[in-house]
């Protein structure tokens, strides 16, 4: 991908646009639901997944990174279809 964004999009693509996932979505009310939902729908192989993935979005990494991002017009269109 030639940006972050680019890869965003790919992979709001790919959950949202894939039967395989509509579950996740429409389960998910917060970044656990949704990671262990990914995890049942068989996104990742590792069994702490999940886990690791709640730890990566509730990480003060993530957020510091986000709090310089500039703003897409395309997020808030992603984050209410689910």
């Amino acid at each position: 991908y030639s940006s972050y964004g680019e890869a965003f999009k790919d992979y709001a693509k790919l959950i949202g646009g894939n039967p395989r996932y509509a579950g996740v979505l429409a389960q998910a009310q917060d970044a656990k639901g949704f990671a262990r939902g990914l995890q049942q729908a068989g996104y990742a192989t590792d069994p702490a997944y999940a886990d690791k993935l709640v730890r990566v979005i509730n990480g003060a990494t993530l957020r510091q990174s986000l709090a310089y991002a500039p703003a897409s017009p395309a997020l808030p269109q992603m984050v209410a279809r689910r």
